[in-house]
């Protein structure tokens, strides 16, 4: 159950009484909104979260606004038809809008419960984001973009994640240490639970399913060592000394619940964190291999996907170099949002929501592979004209309008739309 500060706001011109009582039915109210425990705070803390401000009658701008303008986080000003409440909170929003502070109403009208319910969520996502701490193993051996800052600054900047450095050689020394422990082999009985078979590996197949087991316990150990959130790897680091790849590390740690990017991008990483946060789903971090702009089909493929991602799933090797344990996975039929955060100063994001269409196998591309269908054409045309970077986080559900309510409370200035 999450707490949230309710501070209500009114003017002297009104009688007291009434307001409160207005208060009161409305905290009343509140805590009928599941997941949620409202409280009547005076806002006088500035380190306070700003909750709702509950703009009770007109007349209340000055005190709204110094309640809002110095709390961190989005400011939600939450109106009713009465009294110049909505009014009010108008001229609220465009004067904290106009100074920088991300602020939005919502309107005691209609469903409003279940929209400030989307809206308290995406700001606990935003806050969880915020603290968060992503280890990064291996540095990306490209960025994609022309960065004009590091891109660890921008990512803390930007989204607010810290990004901590985790040396290779803890991963490799970690690995040699676990070479007897018997976690190894309880994680290779479970690859095979539900499996569809196991093409590959082939002849050392057990070596490497054994391998594969241990780097995970290996960076299950780091993750928790180094008190990260999420994590990105350089898995082609691995090959030379382990002759193994850590793609089943990945798909296992994002099961768990911890965000685990490949090839040390340390940026889809982010995006993965803040997509768990905000959808409370796992994502499949993916390569566009085909985008048909005239049908409005896209294939993506990787070789890492979480288990509870996939209908069906069975170990391989990983594609390129043919060696190591990753997971092949059929995704079911469902619908899916797209998401990828870029740009110059990482402000922007791409989102797109998508249908399944099929799954597919073998070729050239990697091991899990997924045809969708937009919903939208002009999306296809978007991926091509203006990409954000390669990777795409595929998520399973209808995430679209979430996703873009989280950039605009969070991002740290406003964008103008594609096009202008």
């Amino acid at each position: 159950m999450t707490e949230i500060p309710v501070i209500p706001v009114l003017s002297a011109s009104k009688q007291p009484e009434k307001m409160w009582a207005r208060a009161d039915r409305f905290i009343d109210e509140l805590n009928t909104i599941e997941g949620f425990e409202f409280r009547v705070s005076q806002g006088n803390g500035e380190d306070e979260e700003a909750g709702v401000l509950l703009v009770l009658n007109g007349g209340t701008g000055i005190p709204a606004v110094e309640c809002g303008k110095n709390k961190p986080g989005p400011v939600i000003l939450l109106a009713h038809p009465l009294d110049n409440s909505l009014s009010a909170a108008l001229e609220i929003l465009a004067y904290l809008r106009g100074i920088g502070k991300k602020a939005v109403v919502v309107q005691a009208v209609g469903d409003w419960k279940k929209d400030l319910r989307q809206l308290l969520i995406i700001c606990a996502a935003g806050n969880e984001v915020r603290q968060s701490r992503i280890g990064r193993i291996g540095q990306e051996q490209f960025t994609g973009y022309p960065f004009p800052t590091p891109v660890e600054e921008l990512i803390k900047k930007t989204w607010g994640p810290e990004i901590v450095d985790i040396p290779s050689s803890a991963v490799t020394e970690r690995y040699k240490e676990l070479q007897d422990d018997s976690r190894s082999a309880e994680l290779v009985k479970e690859m095979a639970v539900g499996n569809r078979g196991v093409a590959e590996p082939g002849a050392d197949g057990a070596d490497d399913l054994k391998g594969a087991a241990i780097i995970y316990l290996a960076l299950r150990e780091l993750v928790d060592e180094y008190e990260v959130d999420a994590v990105a790897i350089n898995c082609f680091d691995l090959l030379p000394v382990l002759k193994n790849t850590a793609h089943y590390a990945l798909a296992k740690l994002n099961n768990d619940g911890v965000m685990a990017a490949c090839e040390g991008d340390i940026i889809t990483a982010t995006g993965m964190l803040i997509a768990k946060e905000v959808t409370g789903q796992p994502s499949f971090m993916a390569n566009p291999c085909m985008v048909d702009v005239e049908k409005g089909l896209i294939t993506l493929a990787h070789c890492a996907v979480a288990r509870t991602m996939c209908s069906s799933h069975k170990p391989c090797s990983r594609f390129e170099p043919g060696i190591g344990a990753a997971c092949q996975g059929h995704m079911p039929p469902d619908d899916y949002t797209l998401f990828r955060i870029g740009g110059k100063d990482l402000q922007e994001i791409y989102t797109a929501l998508t249908t399944y269409q099929s799954n597919s196998e073998g070729g050239n591309p990697c091991r899990t592979q997924v045809t969708l269908k937009f919903y939208d054409p002009k999306k296809a045309e978007e991926l091509l004209r203006r990409p954000l970077g390669n990777h795409h986080l595929v998520i399973k559900g209808g995430h679209e309008e979430k996703l873009l309510k989280y950039h605009d409370l969070f991002l740290t200035q406003n964008l103008s739309p594609v096009g202008q």
